[in-house]
């Protein structure tokens, strides 16, 4: 099996860290000076930042408590499921039927072989989104951890883990939720944020 390179692996942490601080911790007036900031432009060969380059644009001479107000109403319907109008919030076991008991094992496994626990700050179940994002960004950072050291060997330890992971759980899921997730969007910004789901983890 081959490894991912250094760039690679750098690159998918960085969007890896992103996604599931989104999906774990609520919108702030950070979020929204980086998105109006004009630091992405469109043009970049992605279309999930294409979007939200777009959307960033199209807030500029807005009020940044109005656009965190709908980045905040967004955020509930998409991830929250808590009325009608959504969709399924982002868990595994709510989009795997009846393999949900044993995906939910399967999930816990590989969380104890790692040593995985959910910061105390994070008040969400092992199989949300962001959750499992976070763990694979954890086993991505170790597998570039060893390419560093010239542990080649290891590397590949990780990198198996890491398509195994994406093929028992991440891989099996995400995309649908995603899909969903980009039909539902009332902002641009979350309907990016899809989108990036969907260029990541096809």
């Amino acid at each position: 099996m081959m490894v991912q390179s250094k760039e690679q692996l750098k690159q998918t942490i960085v969007l890896y860290a992103m996604l599931s601080s989104l999906f774990l911790t609520l919108p702030d007036e950070t979020l929204v000076k980086s998105i109006v900031s004009k630091e992405l432009e469109e043009g970049t060969g992605s279309k999930a930042f294409d979007e939200i380059a777009r959307y960033g644009q199209e807030q500029q001479n807005r009020n940044s408590t109005d656009v965190l107000l709908d980045l905040a109403r967004d955020r509930v319907r998409l991830m929250r499921g808590v009325n009608q109008e959504g969709i399924e919030p982002p868990y595994e076991s709510l989009y795997l039927g009846q393999q949900a008991n044993a995906s939910i094992g399967s999930l816990n496994v590989f969380y104890q072989e790692m040593g995985y626990t959910l910061a105390d700050d994070v008040k969400d179940a092992p199989d949300q989104l962001g959750v499992e994002i976070a763990f694979d960004k954890l086993i991505l950072e170790h597998e570039l951890k060893f390419l560093d050291q010239g542990d080649y060997e290891k590397a590949v330890e990780y990198e198996a883990l890491h398509q195994r992971f994406l093929n028992q759980h991440l891989g099996r899921w995400a995309s649908n939720y995603a899909a969903k997730m980009e039909q539902a969007a009332q902002t641009g910004f979350y309907c990016g944020v899809a989108l990036l789901i969907i260029e990541l983890l096809p």
